[in-house]
């Protein structure tokens, strides 16, 4: 924590699934942000959890906009959440409540548009 304290986690059951899960922190609200795919081949529903430490989960993120393989998630400092979709080829961007913002990117590999986009991050400065 921001004291440099360090707060052991509970382990908490998930749902089974065989895709790639990303986790994130968000110290500022005190939460674990998990991605999570379902279905199978081209039927892949996405979204986010978020829990608190004790494994309470708070809400789900991300069913909504149609997210199909949300693989890496991270929390800027002002708290938006920044998903990655592999499948969908684009970055969904929600605010600290979960509510949706927007999304950028799309397939190709002109300006603005994303190939399957892996890993994401951001930085102090917010970023």
């Amino acid at each position: 924590n921001k004291q440099g304290r360090v707060h052991v986690l509970r382990k908490f059951g998930l749902q089974y699934t065989w895709w790639d899960r990303g986790v994130a922190v968000d110290t500022k609200r005190n939460h674990i942000l998990v991605t999570q795919t379902t279905g199978d081949g081209d039927n892949q529903h996405g979204e986010v959890q978020v829990f608190r430490p004790d494994g309470t989960l708070v809400r789900t993120v991300g069913q909504e906009q149609g997210i199909k393989y949300p693989w890496y998630i991270t929390v800027h400092g002002e708290g938006n959440i920044l998903v990655s979709d592999w499948r969908n080829h684009c970055v969904y961007v929600y605010n600290e409540d979960g509510q949706f913002l927007f999304r950028f990117g799309g397939e190709g590999s002109k300006a603005g548009q994303l190939k399957a986009p892996h890993g994401i991050c951001t930085d102090r400065a917010g970023n």
